[in-house]
């Protein structure tokens, strides 16, 4: 697991009964809605001013998500879902996180998101106040064809 220090975001959740599978484990698809919370957490952290569930407003489409699980989840534990920027496009940017219990990492990888002009249904190029703040938090820009 990498130092705290190098995530400028951190979202804490609750396993939920509902989350478990037939194991008892936290699910695999309860990792995804766990990364997504986190996701959606730190866009409003980052842009405040924008309201994520606005239909006129820019929306996220998941393009690619990757998620590596190292270890299970457990019934009431508190989970910390870190992110961070690591590159972003004209219209795209990747997201790393973290999940983990205490200091036990229980899943990593990353996501891939689009902007998205819903009223036109094509890719949206990233907002200057977006990309900024990305940088500001250690994106790096990719080839501007992404």
């Amino acid at each position: 697991m990498s130092d705290a220090a190098s995530w400028p975001f951190t979202h804490s959740d609750e396993v939920r009964f509902a989350d478990l599978d037939v194991m008892g484990h936290l699910n695999n698809v309860a990792f995804m809605v766990q990364f997504e919370s986190a996701r959606v957490g730190y866009m409003r952290a980052l842009v405040p001013s924008h309201d994520v569930a606005d239909a006129d407003g820019f929306g996220v489409m998941i393009a690619e998500v990757t998620i590596a699980y190292r270890a299970p989840g457990f019934f009431g534990e508190r989970v910390d879902t870190r992110v961070r920027p690591v590159w972003l496009g004209r219209t795209s940017l990747r997201l790393d996180f973290e999940m983990a219990v205490g200091e036990r990492l229980i899943a990593d990888g990353h996501g891939v998101m689009v902007l998205w002009d819903r009223g036109a249904e094509r890719p949206l190029p990233i907002p200057e106040v977006v990309r900024e703040r990305l940088i500001e938090h250690g994106a790096r820009p990719r080839d501007q064809s992404a």
